[in-house]
Order: structure tokens, then sequence, then C-alpha cells
């Protein structure tokens, strides 16, 4: 990352740290965000023990991961998004660094998990390859970003990102054929690419942003129905263009003999 992209996004996420808090604080958001952590923890192996949450932020996803992984590890390039963590992680193991220059040796884990981090770096294929180079050969990156294959999302988010002071105008998503050919030049093998997020995660995801659900009585039942359609909207060929992110993960590719 960039040193100046670098201290655009410490300031940025130093000013949404308690944002992120407010946004965990109701019950049907947390539904949500549950279900989308779910959706990443089941692409874990088993046999991974050593893990990293990358660009952890405050610290939401990262409970849910050392609840499952003793000793997982956080690393965000906000300290700010860290202090907040402490409340949802007491003691856990938290790195401040940029995500391009990863402070760890090489093959340190057995899985990274990345929700929304490599659309706020910059040379997105080194970003990727720091995380191939601390990952055991077998082991799996897993990563949720934006998805952009829907013209009206990528409408929609590019003005977003450009009026809202709560986003770098040149953070980005992506077409999930872009997210592809990233890994792959990153040396990567796909292992697994998949949609997640429509209805949900445009109403419950994000109460910081479009609050209309915390005035709805039953806001968490009808989540969970929400949550039950996205997925059906999710698995049909012509409709899983609706969604909001795409999942995907992979595996150092082996180099050749």
């Amino acid at each position: 990352m960039s040193a100046s992209n670098a201290q655009d996004q410490i300031e940025l996420h130093k000013a949404l740290a308690p944002r992120y808090a407010y946004r965990y604080s109701f019950e049907f958001s947390r539904l949500f965000q549950e279900d989308w952590h779910a959706e990443m923890l089941r692409l874990l192996p088993p046999r991974s023990r050593r893990v990293l949450d990358l660009g952890c932020g405050t610290g939401f996803f990262l409970a849910e991961l050392a609840a499952l992984r003793p000793g997982a590890v956080g690393l965000d390039i906000s300290h700010a998004m860290l202090r907040v963590s402490e409340q949802y992680v007491p003691g856990a193991r938290l790195v401040t660094a940029d995500a391009e220059r990863l402070p760890f040796v090489d093959r340190s884990f057995d899985a990274i998990f990345c929700k929304g981090s490599l659309h706020h770096t910059r040379d997105h294929v080194r970003f990727l390859s720091n995380c191939a180079r601390v990952l055991e050969p077998d082991g799996v990156l897993i990563m949720s970003e934006p998805c952009n294959d829907n013209f009206l999302i990528r409408w929609a988010r590019a003005v977003m990102y450009k009026v809202s002071p709560h986003f770098h105008p040149d953070d980005k998503g992506f077409m999930k054929d872009e997210i592809v050919e990233l890994m792959e030049r990153a040396g990567f093998e796909l292992t697994y690419a998949g949609r997640y997020g429509v209805l949900a995660y445009l109403l419950a995801g994000f109460p910081d942003h479009l609050g209309v659900l915390k005035w709805v009585p039953g806001n968490a039942a009808l989540v969970r129905r929400m949550i039950a359609l996205d997925r059906w909207v999710c698995s049909k060929r012509f409709l899983r263009i609706l969604s909001f992110q795409v999942v995907v993960a992979g595996k150092p590719r082996a180099p050749r003999a």
C-alpha cells in the first residue's frame, strides 16, 4: 500500500471505528453479520489451526474465529479499529500493520480470512502475493469482496464512494472474473467462488448507513426470512447477479518443477 493511501485509510477508519461498533449493536444486524461469517467459515478446512483475520477491523468476525480456533491473529492498519475490538475479543492477538507488507515469516498460517479488505488496497496483486507467501502450501485464503457484476450495484457503489465521507473514492468493487484473475496472477489456485448478499445485505448489514429496519417491529425475524430468500436467489444461475458480494477461496499454487 502506498504511504499516502495507507495514511488515508488510517485516518478514514479512525473516524469509522465508532460507527462499526454502532453497526453491530442491533440484534438484526448481528444476525446478518453472523450469517455472512458462517458463509465464509464453512470454507475453513478442519485441519486449519493457525489462522489470520486480515483487515480484522473492530474484531466482530475475529471473535467468532477465535472461538473456533483459539489463538487466531487479527491484523489491521488502523490502531483505532483494533482498540474497539478489545470489547469483542478481550486478550486477542492483534497486530497493527499494512496488509501489503505482512510482518510474518513465510508459511506462518494455515488459513487467512479477508472480509472486505482487498478493495481498500491499491496494489491488489501484491496484497494477494503476500497472503500466498505467509500461507502453508496446503493453506487457504478465504475472501469476501464487493461484487460489481450487476451494473446497477456498480453504479450505486461508484456514486456512494464519491459522495459519502465514509468511503475512499479510490476504493472499488470487483467483477467476479476480476477477482479470479487477480488471485491467479498472485499465485493462487481458485477452489471456490460463490455469491452472497441481496436483500438482507442491503437492509440489515449496515444500519449505520441505511437504518430503516431499526424502526420495524420484529426486525430480527424479518431478517431471518430475508437471509433464507437471499440464499435461494444466490443459488439460481440467472438471479445470482443481484448479489452484493463474491466469496472466493484459493490455495497457493504449487511451483512448477
